[in-house]
C-alpha cells in the first residue's frame, strides 16, 4: 500500500482546560488512486491538553473454514502435499497427490469462497504423462503455471510441465534415465529466477544419484547445474529454492552434510554451492529440514527441520546474513504444542512467521500456528476439530491478497482425502491509521506521538508542514523507518515553537 497520511493539529483559543489550549487531531488517509478520497477522518479532543488514541470498534473474531474436502472421485483429487499459490487472477491453484480418473493426481482451481474446478488429471507413464506431483505450482512471467511430478513420464522419474490458467497441459521436460546424469524424482516447486529461467531439485539422480538442481528456460530447455556427492554438501534435496536479496539461491537438503541429516546451502545460477549449516552438530540442533527457506523483511532466513531440537520433535531456526545460526523455537516443549513440521515457513503482513505441524496439537492431527522472528509461539488451530476438519497438513500456507491465509491438509475431511481450509485474522488496527497523543512539556511546547499498525516491507518518513496546500514538508527527524517489519510503531515530534497549526504526512513506499 502506498500513499500519504496528514494530520493537523491546531490549537482552539476558545475552549481551555486549567488555562491551557484544547488540542483537535483531525487525520486524513488518502487512497493513492482515488484522488483525495477520505479514507478515515476523525476528531478528537481531549482535557488537559492530551489527545487521546482514537479506540476502533471490536475486531470481529479469528476463524478457521474448510473451503473444500477431496473425494477422490473422478473429478476430483485426493491428498494434497503442497502449499496453494494464488494466481494473478485472485483464485488459487494446487495439486494433489491422488485422485482424478487415472488415480495419479491431479491440478485444481479454487477460490476464497470454496468455488472448485479440477483443471487437469494425470495420466502417468503409460501415456508418457507425469503423476503423483507433490508439489505446489508456479505462475511465471508469461501467466502460465509451471510445475512438476514425483513420478511418471517415459521413464517414470517424473516431469516437468506447463499449464495454461484454462488448464491446457504441455510436458517440457522428462527426467532421463540414470545413464544421463539426469534428475530424477521431483519433490519440490520451481521458481523463476530474476534472469527468467525457473530453477528446482530432484531428490535422486545426478552424477553421484544423491540429487540435483537444475534450470529451465520457459520453452524446456533443462540442464543440470550442481549434482549432490552426499558429503557436506548434502543429499536428497525434498525442498525448492529460494532467491535471496543478494541474487544467489538458497535451499535445504533433506539429508547428509557431515552429520547424515541434513544441510542448509547457497547455491548461485552458475551452480556454486556453499554449505552454510549442517544439521546435527549438538543435541539440540534440528535434523532433516523438508522445506524450502524464506528470507524474512529484516534480512535474515528462516526455516524448519521434520526432527531434532532440545526436544527431538523439530524446530524453527533463522540464520542472520552474516551467518549467525539460531532455533528460534523448538516443537515440543509444551503440553499440545505441534510436532514435526514438513512444510516452511512464511512471513505474514504483519511480520509474523506462519507455518504447520504434521502432528501434534489437541488431537494430534497437526496445528496452525505464528511466531515472531525471533520467537514466541502462538497455536492458532488444532487440526482435526470438528466434523470435516483437514488433518495433518504436509506443508504451510499462503497469505491471501485478502489478508487471510490459506492451506491444504494431507489427510482429515469427511472423505479422509484431505481438505483445503482458509484462516482470518482479523487486524487489530487497520495498516497505517493513526493514533496521536499530544502532551505539552514546556509552555509553548508539545511532544506528539504518531503511532500505527505499519505493513512489514514498507519504508516511512512523517514530514511536517505549516500548512496543508502550497507549503513545504519538511522531514521529521525522527520520523524514519526504512523496510519495516510490521507491528505497531511510534514517532515523537517535539513542538518547540508557538505554531497555530502543524499538519503532518507519512510517506509509503512498498
Amino acid at each position: 500500500m502506498s500513499g500519504t497520511l496528514s494530520l493537523r493539529l491546531h490549537t482552539d483559543t476558545n475552549m481551555k482546560t486549567n488555562g491551557k489550549p484544547c488540542i483537535h487531531a483531525r487525520s486524513h488517509f488518502f487512497r493513492p488512486l482515488s484522488k483525495g478520497r477520505h479514507f478515515a477522518c476523525w476528531r478528537r479532543c481531549a482535557l488537559l491538553g492530551v489527545l487521546g488514541l482514537l479506540s476502533a470498534g471490536r475486531a470481529p473474531a479469528q476463524s478457521y473454514n474448510v473451503l473444500h474436502q477431496f473425494s477422490n472421485g473422478t473429478n476430483d483429487g485426493a491428498n494434497p502435499y503442497m502449499s496453494l499459490v494464488q494466481g494473478t487472477d485472485g483464485n488459487f491453484y494446487g495439486t494433489t497427490y491422488y485422485g482424478g480418473a487415472s488415480n495419479r493426481g491431479t491440478i485444481f482451481r479454487i477460490n476464497s469462497t470454496g468455488s472448485f474446478t479440477d483443471l487437469y488429471q494425470f495420466k502417468g507413464s503409460l501415456a508418457n504423462d507425469g503423476a503423483y506431483p507433490e508439489a505446489a505450482l508456479l505462475q511465471a512471467s508469461d501467466g502460465n503455471f509451471y510445475g512438476t511430478t514425483y513420478e511418471g513420464g517415459s521413464n517414470n522419474f517424473g516431469v516437468i510441465f506447463r499449464m495454461t490458467p484454462a488448464g491446457v497441459l504441455t510436458n517440457l521436460h522428462i527426467f532421463q534415465p540414470i545413464a544421463a546424469h539426469d534428475g530424477r524424482w521431483s519433490y519440490a516447486p520451481l521458481i523463476q529466477g530474476t534472469d527468467g529461467l525457473l530453477y528446482g531439485t530432484t531428490t535422486g539422480g545426478g552424477t553421484n544419484s544423491d540429487g540435483t538442481v537444475f534450470q529451465m528456460t520457459l520453452s524446456g530447455n533443462e540442464s543440470v547445474i550442481y549434482s549432490f556427492s552426499n558429503s557436506v554438501d548434502g543429499n536428497s534435496p525434498d525442498a525448492g529454492l529460494f532467491q535471496g536479496s543478494d541474487g544467489n539461491f538458497y535451499g535445504t537438503a533433506e539429508a547428509g552434510g557431515s552429520h547424515g541429516v541434513g544441510t542448509f546451502f547457497r547455491i548461485t545460477s552458475a551452480g556454486v554451492l556453499t554449505p552454510l549449516h549442517e544439521f546435527g552438530a549438538t543435541t539440540s540442533d534440528g535434523q532433516n529440514p523438508y522445506a524450502g527457506i524464506i528470507q524474512g523483511y529484516n534480512g535474515n532466513y528462516y526455516g524448519t527441520t521434520y526432527l531434532g531440537g532440545s526436544n527431538s520433535h523439530g524446530t524453527v531456526f533463522m540464520m542472520t546474513s552474516s551467518g549467525v545460526f539460531t532455533n528460534i523455537y523448538n516443537f515440543g516443549g509444551v503440553t499440545y504444542d505441534g510436532l514435526t513440521p514438513q512444510g516452511g515457513v512464511i512471513q505474514g503482513s504483519d511480520s509474523y512467521l506462519y507455518g504447520a505441524t504434521y502432528i501434534g496439537g489437541t488431537n494430534n492431527d497437526g496445528a496452525l500456528f505464528k511466531i515472531g522472528t525471533n520467537g514466541g509461539m502462538i497455536q492458532l488451530h488444532a487440526f482435526g476439530t470438528g466434523v470435516g476438519d483437514g488433518t495433518h497438513p504436509l506443508s504451510g500456507v499462503v497469505e491471501g491478497s485478502d489478508g487471510n491465509y490459506y492451506g491444504a491438509t494431507y489427510q482429515g475431511g469427511t472423505n479422509n482425502d484431505g481438505a483445503i481450509f482458509q484462516f482470518v485474522v482479523p487486524p487489530s488496527q487497520a495498516p497505517n491509521q493513526l493514533g496521536i497523543t499530544a502532551a505539552p512539556i514546556a509552555p509553548s511546547t508539545n511532544q506528539v506521538n504518531i503511532s500505527f499498525a505499519s505493513v512489514a516491507g514498507e519504508t516511512l518518513q512523517l514530514q511536517s508542514a505549516g500548512a496543508l496546500l502550497n507549503s513545504v514538508w519538511t522531514n521529521v527527524p525522527t520520523g524514519g523507518f526504512t523496510n519495516s517489519i510490521g507491528g505497531p510503531l511510534t514517532i515523537t515530534d517535539i513542538v518547540t515553537s508557538a505554531v497555530g497549526q502543524r499538519f503532518y504526512r507519512l510517506q509509503i513506499t512498498p
